[in-house]
């Protein structure tokens, strides 16, 4: 009897670590899961089954049973288009930043990576850049990325400036 509650002691112990490191992720670590999932947000945003009409065998299916469901994805859906639109918006505010800086290079091997799905290694390939310099780049690009996602957060959490 005491194993199995050390057992499930155990097992709350790890599920509250994990909540704790879920809680303690810093903006850019947030921002780079963002951009690894952006092209899957996307998709989401454009698959996501949220109304009945999206369904094609309407009668094979209680829908009544499913409008709670259904009102659970446009909920989720809503909140994905909002942060999906903030990401565009950071994005292009970021691109303009970045060529203004005469660093537009960076921010294509960001979009490369993340928006078109390249490798670093296309991206040293295309540019003829040193091995290592797309993925400095693009960590330089996240850094910048994140401010404008979390704003004052990001500085305070990560002790980052625009650099």
């Amino acid at each position: 009897m005491e194993e199995i509650s050390w057992i499930a002691s155990e097992k709350g112990q790890k599920e509250e670590n994990d909540v704790e490191t879920e809680k303690e992720m810093t903006a850019i670590q947030k921002t780079q899961v963002y951009l690894e999932n952006y092209r899957e947000i996307e998709r989401y945003i454009k698959d996501a089954i949220s109304e009945v009409s999206q369904i094609d065998d309407v009668p094979r299916y209680n829908i009544s049973a499913e409008k709670a469901f259904l009102q659970s994805i446009r909920e989720c859906k809503a909140e994905t288009v909002i942060l999906f639109e903030h990401m565009k918006k950071a994005l292009a505010s970021l691109k303009e930043d970045a060529e203004a800086a005469g660093e537009g290079y960076k921010y294509d091997a960001l979009e490369a990576v993340y928006i078109k799905g390249k490798s670093y290694e296309d991206i040293v390939r295309e540019t003829g850049c040193g091995k290592n310099s797309p993925k400095k780049w693009c960590r330089s690009m996240t850094e910048r990325l994140s401010i404008k996602l979390f704003g004052a957060k990001a500085i305070e959490n990560d002790k980052i400036g625009v650099k």
